[in-house]
């Protein structure tokens, strides 16, 4: 039970954190990759807007040197107030803005936003893999520009053009290189980047996130292995103190009952048999079974019963378990059948299970309605025994009842008084189908018949 526990505690306790890292390694890599696919876009926009170039500054020029003190002329220097100088007439030198930037670039960079204002410098242009290819609306080539970069030849610029061109693709990915059409009054024009650094390095970031994640993962595992023993360990004093006082007081509560039996047994003797005598004897007897079932209980939960494992046919054990209850279903007007695999072969403690088929057995007539109907199944099937019960019910929902497994659990709370019992038999089943490592489930498909199945 508390094995059960501190398992379920780690298991439910790494899923949560689990969940968590992925979520978290998710948006990372996810946030990694639009910010750099956002650069590229940006680079293409700009590459679109100038004509395939970064303008003066991808033109191979280098900018004018600035005047210097030798020639008699000392650099000009914006005072407050001032407005930067004018283009110079018929020159292709755009003025430098106070950031080192071209006015058409600071523009650009403007409209587009904060971002790309943080992102573009004046050394982006030689940082840049590029080319660009201009079709005519035929496919034929305008212009072809391949000269920053290395990789690519004009035949394979050309030929990549013409396949998207063909293709009607406007912007995404071809190989390692961003694309983006745009039209031109000499046709379509298609902006190529090389990304296959960043691309690179959004991989690389994917796989150091994910080896980050995993350890991460497993540290908390180890921790939460470690902990796990104090998170639990007041509910294990508290239920091994409850199994223990379960224990000591069946004990103690054989010999009262004992001597209460003997007693009534003396008055019976001396006084003759009365009403009165009668419902003591049937108490007494009510109580001693509750104390001998309590007791078993708790040593099956502690572990401490000893299975007498063998081999042994189930299909004959559960045959002759299940006969009996079939008279005492015809008397209470309830039909009863069943379905036994023959030849089913078993490992196990033959008393153990047969308690079990009993057990299962009674509470199916004990619960099933007059006129209701009971069917019993057993079968094995690739290594597996399947054995189940399905009977009517009445006042039951739909879909799965673990609580049927609880101890003094009556099931429909009307009517309890009227059945015998003490509403711990399905939960000694579970115990001796979880000895024999095992699973015991209770399901009801329709809300009128209740099935009860032990998988093996």
């Amino acid at each position: 039970m508390i094995r059960k526990l501190r398992k379920s505690f780690i298991i439910t306790a790494m899923l949560s954190v689990t969940a968590v890292l992925i979520v978290i390694v998710a948006a990372m890599n996810t946030a990694n990759f639009i910010n750099s696919d956002s650069e590229a876009d940006q680079l293409l926009r700009v590459l679109s807007d100038n004509g395939g170039s970064f303008g003066q500054m991808s033109s191979g020029e280098q900018p004018p040197e600035p005047p210097s003190a030798a020639d008699g002329d000392a650099p000009q220097e914006k005072q407050d107030g001032e407005e930067p100088p004018a283009k110079p007439e018929g020159s292709n030198v755009m003025p430098e803005s106070p950031n080192g930037m071209n006015e058409r670039w600071d523009r650009k960079i403007f409209r587009d936003g904060g971002f790309g204002r943080n992102f573009l410098t004046a050394e982006t242009p030689y940082e840049t893999r590029f080319f660009s290819v201009t079709l005519k609306e035929s496919g034929d080539p305008v212009t072809i520009n391949t000269g920053q970069i290395a990789s690519i030849s004009s035949d394979e610029a050309l030929t990549m053009a013409q396949r998207l061109f063909s293709a009607g693709k406007v912007t995404g990915y071809e190989d390692n290189f961003k694309y983006l059409a745009s039209k031109t009054d000499e046709g379509t024009m298609y902006v190529f980047i090389d990304r296959t650094r960043a691309l690179r390095s959004v991989w690389d970031f994917m796989r150091i996130s994910l080896l980050v994640g995993a350890g991460a993962a497993a540290a908390v595992f180890v921790l939460v292995f470690i902990f796990s023993k104090f998170a639990v360990k007041p509910i294990a004093e508290s239920y091994e103190k409850q199994k223990k006082f379960i224990t000591n007081a069946g004990h103690e509560l054989k010999t009262p009952l004992a001597v209460i039996n003997s007693c009534n047994e003396v008055i019976e003797l001396e006084q003759g048999e009365s009403k009165w005598t009668r419902s003591i004897a049937a108490q007494t007897e009510k109580m001693t079974r509750l104390t001998q079932e309590l007791v078993a209980l708790a040593r099956m939960d502690e572990g401490s019963t000893q299975l007498s494992m063998e081999e042994f046919s189930l299909s004959e054990t559960a045959a002759e378990i299940l006969d009996p209850f079939e008279l005492m279903a015809e008397q209470k007007g309830i039909g009863f059948s069943t379905d036994i695999q023959p030849d089913i072969m078993y490992r196990g403690d033959r008393n153990m299970i047969g308690r079990l088929f009993s057990i299962m057995a009674d509470n199916a007539v004990k619960y099933t309605p007059e006129g209701g109907n009971i069917l019993f199944t057993l079968s094995a099937k690739n290594k597996r025994i399947l054995f189940s019960s399905e009977n009517t019910a009445d006042n039951i929902s739909k879909g799965a009842h673990p609580e049927l497994f609880d101890r003094f659990n009556r099931g429909d709370a009307s009517h309890s008084g009227d059945i015998p019992g003490f509403g711990i038999g399905l939960s000694t089943a579970q115990s001796i189908v979880t000895a024999h490592n095992g699973r015991i489930e209770a399901f009801s498909s329709d809300g009128k018949s209740l099935r009860i199945t032990v998988k093996l």
